[in-house]
């Protein structure tokens, strides 16, 4: 396994992911234009999917609410995604955003792991990490 830095996208990311799998639990859904969203500055993106009318993922890059989040990945993630190596990808969490922050979600069990020069995606399970599919993105007293 081989951890990676998780780094936020640059201006060089594709505006599009493709996941030629779909995503678990979509498995129709392979491709998605990727948008900001919020007011600028904004470290949020909207997923859109294209192939499944009104499917729409938030997403932000861990970092912003886990500093501490550094995920592990075998050989077949990257291979997955046609990258060389850490270097090469960038690393997203799919959120659960209801009416407060502090009742907002992180799938950190399942990160997504995009190759930021061809936009091919993947949605990692990160089996026996410990990590949550719903881990709360404000710390709860």
């Amino acid at each position: 396994m081989t951890a990676i830095t998780v780094l936020p996208p640059t201006d060089q990311d594709h505006a599009e992911l493709h996941f030629a799998s779909g995503v678990p639990g979509f498995p129709a859904a392979r491709s998605f234009s990727v948008t900001p969203w919020g007011t600028e500055p904004s470290p949020f993106f909207l997923l859109e999917c294209h192939e499944v009318i009104g499917l729409r993922f938030v997403a932000v890059p861990p970092a912003v609410f886990f500093p501490w989040y550094e995920p592990r990945f075998g050989p077949e993630v990257f291979q997955a995604v046609d990258a060389e190596g850490t270097d090469d990808v960038r690393v997203l969490v799919i959120l659960t955003v209801h009416s407060t922050a502090e009742k907002s979600t992180a799938n950190l069990l399942g990160p997504l792991v995009v190759n930021s020069a061809t936009g091919q995606a993947l949605q990692a399970v990160l089996s026996g990490s410990g990590h949550s599919p719903a881990t709360p993105i404000v710390k709860r007293p």
